[in-house]
C-alpha cells in the first residue's frame, strides 16, 4: 500500500501544465475550463491522500511490517505436488487468541474455538496484529492484552493443483473495539490457461476505496486507483497488448486519470508530444502536456 500510495504523492510532487496553443489568444472556455478542472481535481486528490494516511485503519495496517531482529515466523512447508481445498466451510467459526496455548509452545495452534458461526470470526490482540512476528511467541504482558481486533471474513476459498494451478480468495470486515476499520477483498489465480489474475479492493471506513488489478495474458493491464462514492479521484493504468507484424512485440498504453482529467499516451521516444487529454470523456483537441517538476 505504502509503495502505491508513493505514485499518487509523486503526482502530487509535479504540476501537469495542461494548456491550449501558446498562439492562441485570449484563452478559449475549454480551456479554462480544463484548468480549473486539473486544479480542483489535484485538490481533491491530495485531500483524499491526507485523509487516508492519517485513518486510523492506514495507520494500523500501513505500520505492519517484519522485525529484522526476529526470526520468521513458523510456516509449512507446500509441496509441488500436492493438492490442497479449504472452503470457509471448513473453517467457520469463532476463534479467539489465546496467549495460554501459545505459552505452552504449540507449534500449530494459537487459538480457541470459543463458537459456532456461518462466517470465520477471528478475534486477537490489536498489538498483535501490529507486531505479527510476536504472534506466535508469548511475552509476560501477553496475559494482559483483550482480543480486541476482529476480522470476520464472508468468503474463502484456496485451492492448489499441479495441473489446475492455484486460486485464493477472500473478503472480511475489520474493526477494533468495535469501531469499523472498513473491508478488505483479495482474489488471486494463476494458471497454464489464463495466466496470472488478482484483484485487491480495501474499502475504508471513511468511504474511500482503494483499488489494485494485475493480470497477464495478450492483453495485460495493471491498475492502481483511489475512489470515493464511486467517484475517481486517481487511476493509474497500463495496458500492454500483443501485437503482430510489429517491431515491438508488446504496444503499451498508459493513462493516468485525476479527476474529470484523463491523459492517455501511448508508450514511446515521443509520447508525451502524442498524449491525449480528456475532460469528462471529451477529447481537449488543442490542450498539450507538460510536466515541470
Amino acid at each position: 500500500m505504502k509503495t502505491k500510495f508513493g505514485m499518487a504523492l509523486i503526482v502530487l510532487s509535479s504540476i501537469f501544465l495542461i494548456a491550449c496553443d501558446p498562439e492562441e489568444s485570449p484563452k478559449s472556455d475549454e480551456q479554462v475550463s480544463l484548468k480549473a478542472s486539473v486544479n480542483q481535481s489535484i485538490t481533491t486528490l491530495a485531500d483524499a491522500v491526507k485523509a487516508i494516511s492519517t485513518s486510523p485503519e492506514f495507520v494500523l495496517l500501513g505500520s505492519i511490517a517484519p522485525d529484522p531482529n526476529q526470526d520468521a515466523p513458523f510456516k509449512a512447508a507446500e509441496l509441488t505436488n500436492d493438492s490442497l481445498l479449504i472452503l470457509l466451510s471448513d473453517i467457520s467459526g469463532v476463534y479467539e487468541y489465546s496467549w495460554k496455548r501459545v505459552k505452552k509452545g504449540g507449534i500449530l495452534r494459537f487459538f480457541d474455538r470459543t463458537g459456532d458461526n456461518e462466517q470465520l470470526i477471528i478475534r486477537m490482540p490489536v498489538e498483535k496484529v501490529k507486531n505479527y512476528h510476536w504472534l506466535f511467541i508469548y511475552r509476560p504482558k501477553d496475559s494482559t492484552l483483550t482480543n480486541n481486533f476482529e476480522a470476520t471474513v464472508s468468503d474463502y476459498y484456496r485451492s492448489r493443483h499441479f495441473e489446475k494451478g492455484v486460486e485464493y480468495r477472500i473478503a472480511s470486515v475489520l474493526s477494533v473495539d468495535n469501531n469499523s476499520l472498513g473491508s478488505v477483498s483479495i482474489a488471486k489465480t494463476r494458471n497454464k490457461v489464463n495466466g496470472f489474475n488478482a484483484l485487491s479492493v480495501y474499502q475504508l471506513a471513511s468511504g474511500y476505496t482503494i483499488t489494485n488489478q494485475e493480470n497477464s495474458g495478450d492483453t495485460a493491464v495493471a491498475v492502481f486507483a483511489i475512489t470515493k462514492n464511486d467517484k475517481v479521484l486517481f487511476e493509474e493504468r497500463i495496458t500492454s497488448a500483443k501485437v503482430v507484424n510489429q517491431p515491438r512485440p508488446r504496444e503499451r498504453v498508459y493513462s493516468l486519470t485525476i479527476g474529470d482529467v484523463r491523459i492517455v499516451r501511448t508508450a514511446g521516444p515521443n509520447s508525451m508530444d502524442s498524449a491525449n487529454v480528456y475532460l469528462a470523456g471529451v477529447l481537449q483537441a488543442n490542450a498539450k502536456v507538460e510536466v515541470i517538476t
